[in-house]
């Protein structure tokens, strides 16, 4: 077994706004610098989530027989081979070295960086000597914006999140900005050189408690709406309302739900945005909830393929 340059793993990662070297590792960001300052100015308890590794992987083409990686952070990665998943490791101190088999011939390697807790940071991967090594093409680019839900929250498996789903299914080099506890932020959007096909904004359920009053809400959401179409105009941009929650009968300081629904919606049709049902998104059923806001890992794929079908038809 050989280890992989740096060089070409830095070829091979997608799904990072930035990437760094330190001391022998390389490290990844979802947000760039200036974002992340933008999330600790307004809330530093966000932060954690804003530094987790979501969306992040290494996405290769590779005819080794077998593959290992040596990490140096985060708990739970994620192998797919051609698109599907094979196997989940859960790492800690002491055990940060993974390893799997593959099979006959060249296919698709794609390494999963934790979405949640302590970012993923890779020190090494290994592959057999004279393997093949080259990155995946995608075919598209898509940018996820949103709070947990896009973070993926309470999926027992990261990669079956909706955001990950979606870019699965249409082969997209995405990055997915999505920060457990985020609400509407205008200046967290900036243009940090991705040129997206298609840009998904879902932010208002935590904005239905975060903001005291409906018109404060209005406000930060057209802001919010009319960065993104200055930013990335030349994309499609779809911003999707709040999916449904088990207690959306709970009223709020800013009234109901459905007022924070409404909300949003309107805000993005009055900056030219389309705007996609988030209650059309998946069953409202105790069955596909992990809690009472989040979609387990079945709603989540009910999720995946409402969108796709949606969007892309």
């Amino acid at each position: 077994m050989i280890k992989r340059t740096f060089e070409e793993l830095r070829s091979t990662v997608f799904g990072a706004a930035e990437i760094r070297e330190e001391e022998g590792v390389l490290c990844f960001s979802k947000t760039t610098a200036e974002q992340t300052e933008a999330w600790r100015r307004a809330a530093e308890w966000i932060v954690p989530n804003v530094l987790a590794t979501t969306g992040i992987r290494l996405d290769f083409h590779t005819d080794s027989p077998e593959a290992a990686v040596e990490t140096a952070g985060g708990s739970k990665y994620e192998v797919l081979v051609d698109g599907l998943l094979t196997h989940q490791f859960r790492l800690g101190e002491g055990n940060r070295r993974f390893s799997f088999s593959l099979p006959e011939g060249e296919h698709r390697v794609t390494i999963v960086l934790p979405s949640h807790g302590e970012g993923g940071r890779i020190r090494s991967v290994e592959t057999a000597e004279g393997a093949s090594f080259r990155p995946h093409t995608h075919r598209e680019k898509i940018l996820f914006l949103g709070d947990s839900i896009t973070q993926g929250w309470n999926s027992v498996y990261d990669s079956l999140s909706f955001a990950w789903q979606v870019t699965l299914a249409r082969d997209a080099d995405s990055v997915i900005q999505g920060i457990g506890g985020a609400f509407f932020l205008p200046e967290s959007v900036t243009d940090f050189g991705l040129k997206p096909d298609t840009v998904i904004a879902a932010w208002g359920t935590n904005d239905f408690s975060f903001f005291r009053s409906a018109e404060v809400l209005s406000e930060k959401a057209e802001e919010t709406f009319r960065r993104i179409g200055s930013i990335y105009g030349d994309a499609r941009i779809y911003a999707v309302t709040p999916t449904w929650r088990r207690d959306e009968k709970t009223d709020r300081p800013m009234g109901s739900f459905a007022l924070c629904r409404e909300t949003v919606r309107a805000a993005a049709e009055r900056q030219g945005i389309a705007v996609i049902d988030g209650y059309a998104l998946y069953p409202h059923c105790d069955e596909f909830m992990a809690d009472d806001v989040h979609p387990n890992d079945l709603g989540f794929g009910q999720y995946a393929a409402n969108l796709t079908r949606m969007i892309w038809g």
